[in-house]
């Protein structure tokens, strides 16, 4: 069975890629920080096999621990900080996980 890592597995477009890959009998390891969304999305009562979720922001060192555990096939990187007039309230957190964040996955 393939590994694929979702990052920002819980917000709109990231739940609906996991509840996709997970039908197409997928393993998924979902990684978010649960900033926005907090699951509203997913997995209503379901708890599948092929499913493991962390609740992990993509800058956290811990997330090599995971791909070395997992050694996943793919990465869908999703994790973002959106909202437009946030990214003016407090442009360090865009950042932090748009910028940094995804530099830390490719790392």
């Amino acid at each position: 069975m393939k590994k694929i890592v979702v990052t920002g597995g819980n917000g709109f477009i990231g739940s609906n890629l996991v509840n996709f890959l997970l039908n197409k009998k997928y393993f998924v390891i979902n990684i978010d920080k649960n900033k926005y969304s907090k699951r509203s999305y997913l997995l209503r009562n379901k708890k599948p096999k092929n499913y493991k979720f962390y609740n992990l922001d993509i800058n956290s060192k811990k997330i090599f621990n995971i791909f070395s555990k997992f050694k996943p096939d793919a990465i869908f990187n999703l994790a973002a900080e959106t909202h437009v007039d946030r990214s003016i309230e407090t442009p360090k957190d865009f950042i932090d996980s748009n910028i940094l964040g995804t530099f830390n996955i490719l790392e």
